[in-house]
């Protein structure tokens, strides 16, 4: 019975929702079924305790049918009852927290009710709200949309359709289609970069073609993702990357913070696109994005930063040197992590910039602690503490370290190209050690042999080794 899905929804409900839903079962527009109440306030009271016997299924009917023989039918019908009653209390509490939802629930209701004279007063006063409205997202256009449509609906059971202005239903529409769309385009072109799917966006070029016009470019719904995809799909044009960054400043009053944080990482996805191709400029420029993100709190989610983002703002600080700005962020928004990776993703990214500042003798502890979960972060912090023991001379711990190394490989099944890459960090580090460092033709072949296989990783610092 602890299994139920009913048990399960209720033990992953916020403190506030269980001191509501108190009130809400004993409502009667929402349940007049006294049982339901009954056992509500028996889970919600034992939920979270670790007694488990009080959830069994005899002691859940007891609380709901004080002093009757137990029935399981019954007590499975007042489970189900009580579960309708959280799913209406869940979808009541959105809702509520909609005031333009709210809004066009009660224009409809007064339109089916004939009440026209109250309808327009109501749509009026909800027109007046959205011209008021600051936030002009994608949303912004949909709900201007919906709200001419009631009022279309109203005015075509009193007026000739001579008199009705159609106009604002496709301009509304078609703001929100155009912007909606170019957000997506965008996310598709990101995780093809990643995972290699392609996407099908049809009429995709038709898209581009209304949005790249001046009049819907003083759309900011429009103009902030027309120029983002626009960066995307050109990386060589430098144009759209400035008009975004413009536009990220100019327009972020215009969006919730967290459609501002999705704008801001995907102007930062470009800079790293241009990075990797090799223009170094936009490691400044994703720099800098990052703090303006940071400092208008745009990366937080609830309050908390993601390791990913963590650690790409620590790296880029690195590359460009400005270690005492990266250390200072590094204290400072490691409360900001879950606590779940805080200690280790803290510890993990300090020893990344000891390791950059070439202190080995301080990342190798912080390397030795850490226990990541992400096995891409964990193959970094082996070749971290690879280099670490190589550049000390601490051959006896190199050499467990590359066993290790090399068993961690076999173990994981799902590395794909970067099982090749780190093996053959191990074969040449290997190598390294056992040549005789006097022989410079020995060093010579070596060269030739890492120059000639196409995927390892660390190249750069195992060719500086050798000194040839």
């Amino acid at each position: 019975m602890t299994n139920s899905l009913l048990l399960r929804t209720v033990s992953q409900l916020q403190s506030k929702d269980l001191r509501h839903l108190h009130d809400f079962v004993r409502c009667g527009s929402f349940n007049r079924r006294e049982e339901v109440a009954r056992l509500f306030d028996h889970l919600a009271s034992r939920i979270d305790r670790p007694d488990r016997g009080a959830l069994g299924a005899e002691q859940l009917f007891a609380a709901a049918f004080p002093g009757q023989p137990y029935d399981n039918t019954l007590l499975r019908h007042t489970m189900s009852y009580l579960l309708d009653v959280i799913r209406q209390y869940l979808a009541w509490e959105e809702w509520r927290t909609e005031p333009a939802e709210q809004q066009r629930c009660l224009l409809r209701a007064l339109r089916s009710r004939g009440m026209d004279t109250l309808a327009e007063k109501e749509w009026q006063r909800a027109s007046n709200a959205e011209d008021r409205e600051i936030i002009r997202d994608a949303q912004y256009h949909f709900r201007r949309y919906q709200l001419h449509q009631e009022k279309l609906e109203r005015d075509a059971r009193r007026e000739r359709s001579a008199r009705i202005n159609l106009q604002p239903l496709p301009d509304e529409l078609t703001a929100f289609y155009v912007s909606e769309m170019l957000r997506h385009a965008c996310s598709a072109i990101m995780h093809q970069a990643v995972a290699g799917q392609a996407y099908r966006i049809d009429l995709l070029n038709a898209i581009l073609e209304t949005a790249g016009q001046e009049t819907m470019l003083q759309v900011p719904a429009i103009a902030v993702y027309y120029y983002a995809y626009q960066m995307l799909q050109s990386p060589e044009a430098t144009q759209p990357f400035e008009r975004l960054k413009t536009l990220l400043v100019e327009y972020e009053q215009n969006f919730k913070p967290d459609e501002m944080r999705g704008l801001y990482l995907i102007a930062i996805n470009g800079c790293i696109r241009r990075m990797n191709a090799g223009n170094r400029t936009y490691v400044r420029e994703a720099f800098e994005l990052y703090r303006a993100a940071l400092e208008r709190d745009f990366l937080t989610e609830n309050g908390i930063l993601s390791g990913f983002t963590y650690k790409n703002i620590i790296r880029v600080g690195a590359a460009l040197g400005e270690h005492e700005w990266t250390e200072q962020f590094l204290e400072t928004y490691r409360t900001r992590l879950h606590l779940r990776e805080r200690d280790n993703l803290y510890r993990y990214n300090l020893a990344y910039l000891r390791f950059q500042q070439r202190d080995y003798a301080s990342a190798m502890p912080l390397l030795q602690q850490v226990d990541l979960e992400d096995p891409l972060n964990n193959l970094d912090a082996r070749r971290m503490l690879l280099r670490s023991y190589y550049e000390l001379g601490e051959w006896s711990a190199l050499e467990s370290l590359l066993q290790s190394f090399s068993a961690y490989l076999r173990r994981q099944k799902n590395l794909g190209y970067h099982r090749v890459t780190n093996e053959n960090l191990i074969l040449f580090t290997k190598k390294l050690m056992d040549r005789d460092r006097r022989d410079r033709a020995v060093a010579a072949a070596l060269r030739t042999a890492i120059d000639a296989t196409p995927d390892v990783a660390e190249r750069a610092w195992l060719l500086e080794q050798l000194g040839v």
